[in-house]
């Protein structure tokens, strides 16, 4: 999946991960199943609404394990690169 999901073609084989980790906080669910839903009341199209997934570059695990606990707000970090 990581492989994947470059943007460009050429980025595919240009990183070597050594290890992904799915996380899914229940808390963290339940905030985007809302919001979800709002927007589809509010009139977004199905295609607006389908999920897209990022990844995450950290430098140091227990960067990633923070935002594991924590989550990730817009503009409540320094992480920059996706």
């Amino acid at each position: 999946v990581l492989q994947s999901s470059s943007l460009h073609s050429s980025s595919q084989h240009g990183f070597q991960y050594s290890r992904a980790i799915l996380v899914e906080n229940e808390l963290f669910l339940s905030e985007l199943r809302a919001f979800a839903r709002a927007k589809e009341a509010a009139g977004y199209s199905q295609e607006e609404l389908q999920e897209t997934f990022a990844f995450l570059l950290f430098d140091k695990e227990e960067e990633a394990q923070q935002v594991c606990q924590s989550g990730l707000r817009v503009n409540s970090s320094n992480i920059s690169t996706l």
